[in-house]
């Protein structure tokens, strides 16, 4: 279950830069273990720019990722994904299929692009504060 969330939190948590909606990810996804990303019946959301990058969008919390999926790829349902799989498998695989990680997209589609050995590190790290 995620974290509760109110309509003011939301608006001023997206008006932070990508950056600081960067840090947010990493601290609110080591603190509850689960992150978000969004797939429809073809599969997981995995846009690619003009310049043939592939990236993976994340999110912190359901509501981030419905609302906005919605406004930008509509169809797509926001699907939780455990910290533990996605630091052990996903970000793994997406080191070796060359797929960057789309940190915490906001409304303008605004994101923080990472590669997955560096947010992995970035994870690592915020989790051992934990333990």
């Amino acid at each position: 279950m995620p974290y509760a969330m109110n309509p003011p939190q939301y608006e001023s948590v997206l008006a932070l830069s990508s950056a600081d909606r960067s840090s947010h990810f990493v601290g609110k996804v080591a603190d509850w273990e689960q992150l978000w990303a969004v797939k429809n019946s073809e599969g997981w959301l995995v846009p690619v720019t003009p310049d043939n990058l592939e990236y993976f969008p994340v999110w912190p919390h359901p509501e981030y990722a419905q609302k906005i999926a919605d406004q930008h790829f509509p169809g797509h349902e926001a699907t939780e994904i455990s910290l533990q799989e996605f630091m052990s498998h996903w970000l793994p695989t997406f080191d070796k299929d060359n797929v960057k990680v789309a940190v915490f997209p906001n409304k303008e589609w605004a994101l923080w692009v990472m590669e997955p050995s560096d947010l992995l590190q970035c994870l690592e790290d915020e989790v051992a504060q934990y333990e």
